[in-house]
């Protein structure tokens, strides 16, 4: 297939009355962004509840039942059980601005008079084939050379040439390859309240073959998703430098040790401890205490479905970590975790390893940094071993939150409890 041919399928796949004026691309693109998501390109906030017609789907985010393609798909042609767009292309925009405004949809007194325009011009004349674009098993279909350059060139400054660089999105490669509809409207309509160019006008040829390349981009590397995670779980505000929180996290408790320490009530490990084992484990008395249950039962669980409930009312999350983040979060409760008790006795907070053995590893690749002695840093690391012996292995196996500190995780992990045991022994005065 030449590029003639493919442009005059692109003429085409235009569904309804045909391409919109060149004058009405900018409001075409900017329907499919509110189409996306309004509230993040109006920067206003969507209602609180769950939307009406999500009441008994059990959604837990209730800010994403109000976005149009969580009912209507962004291949247009519905899901959740709610029938698609397609039979509302090239209908009058104003019949399907009356549309959003009814009791159905309920978005009269959420959108301007200029967004409800927008988003009728993008339904009447924005929809796009997206099949024409994918074969069945959604993998872009290779109409042309591949578009490394398209994509080095127009793509690179943001997103990087792995496509993995900006944490506010998923890595392009992986969204490409499991939600290849959605990164075809990102691409014609651009991001909802971002600065992403929106391709429209250029047809649909480029994004079809931009599309196949993203498809070849790498997955991010799992490991180093779950020790990022780890590290997150640590302290967030330190290791993604988002702003430290000046509030307490509403769901710690009152009466809590640190209660008004704002950013200590953020960290996860506050509430789970570094056992992960919460009001079960070494946490369950001391000053520490919470009385909150651990995250270990959600071991093995699926990453999506922990990253819902880091985003709900309790947690919070999704208001103060970038996307990235939360999947990397995600993605250590569920595969990171670590069985403390077999490493570290509870009671005596011994590590049961071999001291001897340890010593060799510490000073070959850790005395260069923390000293022969554990006295390279502000608190000598025998006395913090000691004392707190979970969070010295949670910080071997994943790193220190914005340091250079190696993760240790993937190596067998005899050697790290091995290191723990040696660095127990170090002393505690400078």
């Amino acid at each position: 297939m030449n590029l003639w041919t493919l442009a005059a399928i692109t003429a085409c796949v235009l569904i309804g009355s045909g391409h919109s004026q060149a004058g009405d691309e900018a409001s075409v693109a900017r329907g499919g962004r509110l189409y996306d998501d309004w509230s993040r390109e109006t920067n206003d906030r969507p209602p609180g509840t769950v939307h009406p017609l999500f009441a008994a789907k059990g959604l837990a985010v209730a800010s994403n039942t109000w976005r149009c393609a969580t009912c209507h798909g962004f291949d247009y042609k519905g899901k959740a059980g709610i029938v698609g767009i397609q039979g509302r292309a090239g209908a009058d925009p104003a019949a399907i601005v009356s549309a959003l405004k009814s009791a159905t949809h309920r978005y009269d007194g959420l959108l301007q008079e200029g967004d409800f325009i927008d988003l009728a011009n993008f339904v009447s004349h924005g929809q796009t084939d997206m099949q024409a674009a994918m074969d069945s098993a959604r993998k872009a279909k290779n109409f042309m050379a591949s578009s490394e350059r398209l994509y080095g060139t127009i793509c690179t400054n943001c997103h990087g040439q792995d496509g993995a660089r900006l944490r506010e999105i998923f890595a392009l490669g992986e969204t490409a390859r499991e939600r290849p509809s959605e990164v075809l409207h990102v691409m014609l309509n651009g991001h909802p309240g971002g600065h992403m160019p929106a391709l429209r006008m250029l047809g649909m040829e480029i994004p079809a073959r931009m599309l196949a390349y993203l498809q070849t981009l790498p997955v991010p590397n799992p490991a180093s998703s779950i020790a990022h995670g780890g590290r997150l779980y640590d302290n967030w505000q330190v290791e993604s430098g988002e702003r430290r929180q000046a509030l307490p996290h509403p769901a710690f408790p009152r009466s809590a040790d640190f209660a008004n320490d704002a950013e200590m009530t953020w960290r996860c490990k506050s509430c789970h401890g570094f056992d992960y084992l919460g009001n079960q484990g070494s946490y369950a008395t001391g000053r520490y205490a919470t009385g909150i249950k651990g995250i270990r039962a959600m071991a093995g669980a699926d990453p999506a479905k922990i990253a819902v409930i880091l985003r709900n009312a309790t947690h919070q999350y999704g208001a103060v970590l970038k996307e990235r983040d939360l999947q990397d979060l995600a993605n250590f409760v569920s595969a990171g975790q670590t069985d403390m008790d077999a490493s570290i006795d509870r009671q005596s907070r011994r590590a049961k390893g071999n001291a001897a053995k340890g010593a060799g590893f510490y000073e070959t690749v850790c005395a260069g940094c923390h000293g022969k002695d554990g006295k390279s840093i502000t608190v000598p690391l025998g006395s913090l071993a000691r004392a707190n012996p979970w969070g010295a292995l949670h910080t071997m196996l994943n790193g220190h939150p914005d340091e250079k500190m190696p993760a240790l995780r993937e190596l067998d992990l005899g050697y790290v409890v091995d290191t723990l045991t040696h660095v127990q022994g170090l002393p505690d005065r400078r």
